[in-house]
């Protein structure tokens, strides 16, 4: 047994902050955490202690807030807010609109199915509050609960559209609704909204054990009318050991055949809300193990090589790769075209290519990067040539727009992601000060998502 460092993690049983070695046992990587009212516990935090140790290096110098609302003088993460100790800004703000939902998913995080909804009034002072801490917001998402099921949607989505600093607003969703409002899909395409759609595979039992009914033939459905209307859509997939890995391959496969699909987000199974109960029942997955799964996928087009870790985030939290689509959809790994120092410092602090202006300049970069290096020589160099000349003449042809530039993105490069969202088994406090995914309060602070998920959502259920 070796002992590679000191954490801060959760004891399992009453949610406490306690101490936690990180040993490595063999290849695994678990935490000994020790609770004065419930001893001392083990928890498995990463199946390979190599991968562990290299994902390590991947650290990107912090993007500090411009506002910082937490309490710095409490202790982590009591304090959140981001407090001064926060060492990112926020990526993706993620806002729970409503509690309601027409489901009851067993792998529910946010144990989802209260009567609240969020008021216009104060939807449009959450915006503002997060405008002012961060000047721009990516993309915003709109979550619940369902969101679909807010009875003022449309008006909320609009509230957010009128905020030049936002430049994309996504909606995570399980679909239902478009079902019953055909017309929704329109209105959500007319408002060039990205919809997130919960999809878990093409197999009903997965959608039986993690949603806790049958959805395929309902979700095959909501994919028609998507691709029918033109709506841009992303693919969340939860991805549960056992289960529905095996759904991962056909799944990258639909991404790759679907212009409208611009990418796919992978969430292993995280044990926190109504999931808690399956800690021990299900194999927790790592981003190692997915990139390790995903290997081969695509009819050969996604490669474990593919994947690096998201530069802002902390590296055990998001894996991503990028593919640059030809007109005949056919793929290439960006990771292929250029070095992946290049790479990442094109995302410096962003999920996305290029949305400000010093970034949409380092976009410009290395697509010269690609045009000049081992882009040229590779087997399908003519295709890539091509549509490397058509960003660049996209790219050059106006003033800098960060909607115009998310827009070129998407047009020309496909991505997926893998986040994995931390329970109460492996919440790492190391981790949560590099978190740039956060949930927005009333009062203006930004709660980390996974400080949120596992230790505050019992005190916010009464709101």
């Amino acid at each position: 047994m070796q002992t590679l460092g000191m954490t801060q993690s959760t004891c399992e049983i009453c949610r406490r902050i306690v101490p936690a070695k990180v040993v490595a046992d063999g290849s695994e990587v678990c935490f000994e955490k020790f609770c004065s009212s419930h001893g001392v516990s083990r928890s498995r935090v990463h199946g390979d202690l190599a991968v562990y140790l290299r994902t390590q290096r991947y650290v990107k110098p912090a993007w500090t807030p411009l506002l910082f609302s937490g309490e710095s003088d409490k202790p982590c993460p009591e304090g959140c807010g981001f407090c001064s100790r926060h060492e990112q800004h926020l990526c993706m703000p993620i806002v729970e609109i409503t509690s309601r939902c027409d489901l009851a998913c067993p792998v529910c995080i946010t144990d989802a199915g209260r009567e609240w909804d969020i008021t216009l009034d104060a939807f449009d002072g959450l915006l503002r509050q997060l405008i002012r801490a961060e000047k721009q917001i990516d993309v915003l998402n709109l979550s619940g609960g369902e969101p679909l099921l807010h009875p003022q949607l449309l008006s909320i989505i609009d509230a957010a559209l009128l905020h030049p600093e936002i430049i994309r607003v996504s909606i995570s969703t399980n679909g239902l609704s478009l079902l019953d409002n055909p017309a929704l899909a329109r209105a959500l395409c007319d408002r060039n909204i990205v919809v997130a759609l919960q999809f878990d595979g093409f197999d009903e039992r997965a959608y039986e054990i993690l949603r806790g009914r049958k959805l395929l033939d309902a979700k095959l459905a909501i994919l028609g009318q998507l691709s029918e209307v033109g709506v841009a859509t992303s693919l969340t997939f939860t991805a549960a050991g056992g289960v529905n890995t095996d759904q991962l391959s056909q799944t990258v496969d639909y991404l790759f055949a679907n212009p409208h699909v611009l990418s796919l987000m992978i969430q292993p199974l995280a044990f926190a809300g109504r999931a808690s109960k399956l800690s021990g029942r299900i194999e927790k997955l790592t981003v190692a193990k997915v990139v390790e799964l995903l290997d081969g996928a695509g009819d050969g087009r996604v490669k474990a090589a593919d994947f690096a870790p998201l530069p802002c985030s902390h590296p055990l939290c998001f894996g991503l790769a990028f593919y640059l689509m030809f007109d005949d959809g056919r793929a290439a790994s960006l990771n292929g075209l250029v070095d992946a120092s290049t790479m990442l410092d094109a995302l410096a602090n962003r999920t996305i290519f290029g949305l400000d202006s010093d970034e949409h300049d380092r976009l410009k970069d290395l697509v010269y990067a690609m045009w000049s290096g081992p882009a040229a020589s590779t087997p399908d160099s003519e295709a890539v040539m091509k549509t490397l000349r058509s960003i660049l003449d996209e790219l050059s042809g106006s003033e800098f727009d960060a909607r115009y530039a998310f827009g070129v993105a998407e047009r020309h490069i496909k991505s997926v992601f893998i986040h994995a969202f931390q329970g109460a088994d492996d919440l790492d406090l190391s981790r949560v000060r590099r978190c740039c995914q956060a949930y927005p309060q009333p009062d203006g602070k930004l709660i980390p998502a996974c400080v949120h998920n596992v230790l505050r959502r019992k005190a916010t259920a009464q709101r």
